[in-house]
């Protein structure tokens, strides 16, 4: 993942090819003054689309893995305890450059598996919040998403926020959605990332602009 060296928090526009970002063979893993680890976290109420976030992320960076990756599931599919992939980018910054190694995970949205939740969440240093656009499910990413303030309101942990499944046929109007969770009406933060990323996981839309707009966040955050 290339950056501008003249990084200043602004809005920064990265190319969506894999040709575009520097493939891991020229990686100093010697250099340990610039290596970075980072973990993000896709959380969210139960089949709203988290591990087909990962399973998304996984195609795309493909050239990029450090591990395979691994997904447990229940015998109906659904994730029992976490999915976790590493990925390895680089950026320079003032001429210098920077290996890092990112742990992407997601947390079960079963209701019962609660506790392993704030477990999976532990040295977060970003999180992506994945809602689903069925209207009857509304309460379920209410709930998600206090249980995710709650957890991350001391700890100051930067987010953002999918809107998955808008290739329903009835899906519930991104300015309602915002309006039940209590975030900004407007379309984006000052910064220029999106208040809701309205996105399609299955088809990969808008699935990897917001996950480099988390690292681009997370990064700056980092070297402030």
């Amino acid at each position: 993942m290339e950056i501008p060296k003249e990084f200043n928090g602004e809005k920064v526009e990265i190319g969506e090819e894999k040709e575009e970002i520097d493939l891991s063979e020229d990686f100093d893993f010697n250099d340990n003054e610039n290596m970075i680890q980072f973990k993000i976290v896709y959380w969210g109420p139960g089949e709203s689309g988290k591990t087909t976030n990962f399973f998304r992320l996984r195609e795309k960076f493909e050239l990029l893995k450090l591990t395979r990756g691994y997904s447990i599931d229940t015998t109906e599919g659904r994730t029992l305890w976490e999915d976790s992939l590493y990925l390895l980018f680089k950026f320079t910054l003032n001429d210098i450059k920077y290996n890092i190694i990112t742990h992407v995970v997601t947390c079960t949205g079963q209701e019962r598996f609660l506790s392993t939740r704030e477990y999976v969440l532990d040295g977060a240093d970003g999180i992506i919040f994945v809602g689903d656009s069925s209207p009857e499910k509304i309460e379920q990413n209410k709930r998600s998403f206090r249980e995710l303030i709650s957890f991350t309101k001391s700890k100051n942990i930067p987010y953002l926020v999918q809107l998955n499944k808008r290739d329903l046929k009835n899906v519930i109007p991104v300015e309602n959605f915002k309006a039940q969770l209590g975030l900004p009406l407007q379309e984006t933060y000052p910064d220029g990332t999106s208040v809701v990323y309205p996105t399609v996981a299955l088809q990969g839309e808008n699935v990897i602009n917001c996950f480099k707009d988390l690292i681009l966040q997370i990064i700056f955050n980092y070297f402030q």
